[in-house]
């Protein structure tokens, strides 16, 4: 029998209390639920330890990160500093990444039914559309990445005739149209993998992981045999501008915010992954393995690739597909060719997994939210891919500058979430959540607050976001804003996070909330409700759903729920 109907050993109030205070009309739970908002039920808890270690791993082999290492070198930092800024990122994403996974697998929740119980059943909706316009515009930028990769796994297979094509876009287009043609025809090949429920996608993730890091491997392998049989000094060329004493602080702070931000995204995201864990002891020690090895081995791999190759080809090239290019530029024939497809198509892939996991799949989760009565996370996948074109993806990626500060800006609108729903959940709620209480808005509820929406959550998310976005500017214009402005922006991870964290939990001290649906209320221990995943005593997912009393309650929760007043098998 699922633990979904198990009774509390100590009686938190009468079974029917809380049902007496559900809608009367189906409107208002059309509105708050669907199947893959409920909590997900025992069949769908499949995710393991190495599912989780590979998700984590996977998510920075992608281009985005390599080429994160190389564009901290055209800001003056060596490759170990890279490293360093790589260890203390993952030390921190670590910490966090484990606390807000905590909740969601407890109570097998997603991120948008998890951030109701800070922001409120209807204040949720706009952090849920913070998170989605953000997923959706990293969805967009890579699958840019992918396009370009693609234009080089074509030249491999059908020669320079591909390389070649002529250009019918103007220069202020930003891209070619042979890069175009890739964009689309990536774009094509991707959009099979939103069609993929993520209780399904956790085998992608392992098949990536393994493939990808071959594929990285052996391009640094090729280039330092192409080298003589050495690693390039990483000093790439004697041009290259290197800092060293009081002159290396900032840049390295914005280096370790750089890190931390690549991954900001899936922080916020991790309750969507969470909720199918089987359990959480594989959710922890394997995501901090998964974050710390893939940061510094993709930093590493990237460093060392390049100052190898600079040193092969002699020029520097930060974007990978710039240097899957230059080598077959410099060593055209069969072996070359086929060494590019191999290594190319592992980018590929680590693009697509990539984006399924940590971009469409949040975007799938985030609209059914919003939309519940005509959206599923597979439909949300979808409608991702297809607003990803309208975007220009190719227009955000222009230079190392540019891409520091795509990554840093939007962090500075996420980390203050997260803050605020790590606080609610350790510190103000102590682990507990009334699971049905966060379908409905009724008087009675712990999360309706005023109308709806927590003011205490709105006004820590404002103060997280304006005490470090000014610093956007600076980062674009170095003359647009003061000294001061711009290095707490390079801050901008942990300012942000702090700030919102430090004003939610203030406001909540002052003005306590709610914990308990009103009428119910008694002291709980930490994590008391977790028992029984988050229901009264005898309450289940019937209690959310409005189903008859007398239905087959074990069918409810492990064959079907009931949506919309009709029967959707799960």
């Amino acid at each position: 029998m699922s633990r979904f109907l198990k009774q509390s050993k100590a009686a938190l109030g009468s079974p029917t209390l809380f049902k007496e205070r559900l809608p009367t009309t189906s409107q208002d739970r059309e509105v708050r639920y669907n199947k893959d908002l409920l909590p997900s039920p025992p069949s769908d808890r499949r995710w393991r330890w190495q599912h989780y270690f590979a998700y984590y791993l996977t998510m920075t082999f992608s281009p985005s990160s390599y080429n994160l290492g190389a564009s901290l070198v055209s800001i003056g930092l060596l490759w170990w500093h890279g490293l360093i800024a790589a260890v203390i990122g993952s030390v921190i994403l670590t910490v966090l990444v484990i606390l807000n996974s905590r909740g969601a697998i407890k109570y097998f929740i997603g991120f948008p039914v998890y951030v109701r119980a800070a922001a409120g059943v209807r204040g949720a909706s706009l952090y849920i559309l913070v998170r989605a316009i953000v997923a959706i515009i990293y969805f967009a930028t890579q699958t840019y990445y992918g396009g370009r990769i693609t234009s080089v796994f074509m030249r491999g297979i059908f020669g320079n005739g591909y390389h070649n094509i002529p250009n019918h876009l103007p220069a202020s287009a930003g891209i070619t149209s042979r890069d175009l043609l890739s964009f689309f025809l990536f774009w094509m090949v991707q959009m099979p993998i939103m069609f993929i429920h993520p209780t399904v996608l956790r085998h992608l993730f392992v098949i990536k992981a393994v493939y990808t890091t071959i594929a990285l491997f052996g391009v640094l392998g090729w280039v330092i045999s192409a080298n003589g049989g050495s690693i390039g000094d990483f000093t790439y060329t004697t041009s290259q501008k290197q800092l060293s004493g009081s002159d290396l602080v900032w840049p390295m702070i914005q280096a370790i915010n750089s890190v931390m931000g690549a991954l900001a995204p899936v922080l916020i995201n991790q309750p969507d992954v969470a909720r199918y864990g089987h359990s959480y002891k594989d959710v922890t020690w394997s995501q901090g393995l998964g974050i710390l090895i893939s940061k510094v081995l993709v930093m590493f791999l990237s460093t060392a690739t390049t100052a190898t190759a600079t040193q092969v080809l002699g020029k520097s090239y930060w974007n990978v597909w710039d240097l899957y290019t230059a080598i077959l530029d410099q060593y055209w024939g069969p072996l070359a060719r086929a060494g590019m497809v191999f290594a190319s198509f592992g980018m590929m892939l680590a693009v697509l997994v990539t984006n399924a996991g940590s971009n469409s799949l949040p975007v799938g989760a985030d609209l059914t939210g919003i939309f519940p009565r005509w959206l599923t996370i597979v439909r949300g996948q979808v409608l991702c891919a297809v607003l990803a074109p309208l975007l220009v993806p190719w227009k955000i990626i222009a230079s190392a500058t540019s891409f520091l500060t795509f990554l840093g800006s939007y962090t500075v609108f996420l980390m203050p979430i997260a803050a605020c729903m790590i606080i609610d959940y350790w510190l103000i709620r102590k682990g507990n959540f009334h699971v049905p209480s966060m379908y409905v808005s009724s008087a009675e509820s712990p999360y309706t607050y005023y109308k709806g929406w927590n003011l205490r959550m709105l006004v820590a998310w404002v103060a997280g976001v304006a005490f470090t976005v000014h610093g956007v500017a600076g980062s674009l214009d170095p003359d647009s804003v003061a000294a001061a402005s711009k290095s707490m922006y390079k801050l901008g991870f942990l300012l942000s996070f702090c700030m919102g964290a430090m004003v939610y939990y203030v406001l909540c001290f002052i003005w306590p909330v709610q914990i308990l649906p009103k009428g119910t209320e008694r002291h709980l221990e930490f994590e008391e409700l977790t028992a029984t995943e988050g229901f009264f005593d005898h309450e289940s997912i019937s209690t959310i759903t409005g189903l008859r009393e007398g239905e087959d309650a074990d069918r409810v929760i492990t064959q079907s729920y009931v949506v919309d007043g009709n029967e959707s098998k799960v």
